[in-house]
């Protein structure tokens, strides 16, 4: 069985936290996730190409920061990972997780995808 690919407890604390008391602050939050994940990417992929270290570690803690908050823990996982390949100057193994992190990162933009249509 495999994880899940978001965890939905974390959503909702953050649906707790809307003044409204509903699903507003939720779909922004998605919403925002949904149209800044592909640069978030991007950038990943750029940094790994041109082997440059200190855009890795900054794009990867971007996008852990914005995965964790829509609870897309094991994407957070791997984008810290990637970072740590970065601070490490270890860009060959940046390189082998990259596929990971896409693969991930396109489950979570489904689920997240198929979670706003229910919002």
């Amino acid at each position: 069985m495999s994880d899940p690919v978001l965890n939905l407890d974390k959503l909702n604390t953050w649906r707790q936290m809307d003044p409204e008391g509903g699903a507003g602050f939720i779909k922004k939050l998605i919403t925002i996730y949904l149209s800044s994940a592909p640069a978030f990417q991007i950038r990943i992929e750029h940094a790994i190409q041109a082997a440059d270290s200190d855009a890795l570690v900054k794009a990867a803690h971007t996008f852990k920061s914005s995965a964790s908050n829509v609870g897309a823990e094991l994407l957070a996982d791997i984008c810290h990972q990637l970072e740590e390949y970065g601070d490490k100057n270890q860009l060959s193994g940046a390189a082998e997780l990259l596929v990971e992190m896409q693969n991930e990162s396109q489950r979570v933009i489904t689920a997240l995808e198929e979670l706003l249509k229910k919002c």
